[in-house]
């Protein structure tokens, strides 16, 4: 999938941003392939089995899911640190509907939350005219402590929910759900970048506000949908998660945020907006969970793997600034 360039200020310059992304991408998937050599070198029994390539992309799609979300806010110039709690909060938001009784009230309940923090933030940031760091900075403790209130601090059972465990552990002609899931949103996700014109807004408003607004972009409009967007995205990951956990837990999806701005970065989308790519950020969800299952099998420390994490934006952060 070579995905074109997509960027706020084309006129500029658009075969040289067309050129960085593309190489960007490319240097991704030979990270990629490096990756599955060294697994398949250091843990030939385990590492290329069938059942450890899906639990990779399994255990990668609660996350891939926000990173796509995140790829349309940071594209627009903004940020949003509140997806790991509000992940959390909708999770048991859709516990406390369901009753243990409706998985269908579980999933509207999950989604219906996701995009209540989604509106939040895109109010603050809007109409409130707060930065968007501050905004979800803010969110982010408010959703967390919501998930503690509703759920009692304990976990929120949905073993007897057969919808939405099925959406944690189903699977379809063998392919478990959650791939289904990260697949169909990255695909969705990529059309909606690339192929129409709400997509170019978003990139247009990340890459210059003023002239967007002068070329007649509804900027704040723009700028409330994506957050709005990635709430939706919230939602679903925290149906993701408690479907293959079995349970709604107030802690879940901590550092989620960093997660999935992490691998938005390494694939290339730029953190100053104006520059998006939905390949990108999926090599670099694809990048990250390789890495994390490759550390697991060999049985290093979880500390070290938070440090193989850190460093990896450093040097993707970097490797921006030098090509701007």
């Amino acid at each position: 999938m070579n995905e074109p360039a997509v960027t706020g200020t084309e006129p500029l310059a658009p075969e040289g941003f067309a050129r960085r992304i593309r190489l960007q991408e490319y240097a991704l998937v030979g990270i990629v392939i490096a990756l599955i050599i060294a697994g398949a070198i250091t843990k030939p029994d385990a590492f290329l089995t069938s059942d450890n390539l899906f639990t990779i992309l399994t255990q990668a799609s609660a996350v891939g899911v926000l990173a796509i979300g995140m790829t349309f806010v940071i594209a627009s110039g903004g940020i949003d640190l509140s997806v790991g709690s509000a992940v959390a909060a909708a999770g048991i938001a859709g516990g406390v509907l369901a009753d243990g009784e409706s998985g269908t009230l579980f999933i509207l309940g999950a989604l219906g939350f996701g995009v209540l923090v989604g509106v939040l933030n895109g109010a603050f940031i809007t109409l409130g005219r707060m930065p968007p760091f501050i905004a979800t900075l803010a969110m982010l403790a408010i959703a967390r402590g919501l998930a503690l209130r509703m759920s009692g601090k304990t976990p929120i059972s949905v073993a007897l929910l057969d919808a939405v465990r099925w959406f944690g552990n189903g699977k379809v002609l063998g392919i478990p759900a959650p791939v289904i899931v990260f697949l169909a949103i990255t695909g969705l996700g990529w059309v909606l970048l690339n192929r129409t014109t709400y997509g170019r807004y978003v990139v247009a408003v990340g890459g210059n506000k003023e002239a967007a607004r002068i070329a007649g972009i509804r900027v704040q409009r723009t700028i409330f949908s994506v957050y709005v967007l990635i709430g939706l995205c919230a939602g679903i990951s925290a149906i993701l998660l408690s479907g293959r956990l079995a349970s709604a837990s107030p802690v879940a999806g901590n550092l989620y945020e960093l997660d999935a701005i992490a691998a938005v970065v390494i694939g290339g989308t730029s953190l100053a907006g104006g520059k998006a790519t939905i390949t990108g950020t999926f090599l670099g969800v694809l990048t990250f969970a390789l890495i994390f299952n490759l550390l697991n099998l060999l049985n290093l420390p979880t500390e070290f793997q938070q440090i193989v994490r850190g460093v990896i934006v450093l040097v993707a952060v970097i490797a921006q600034r030098r090509e701007n």
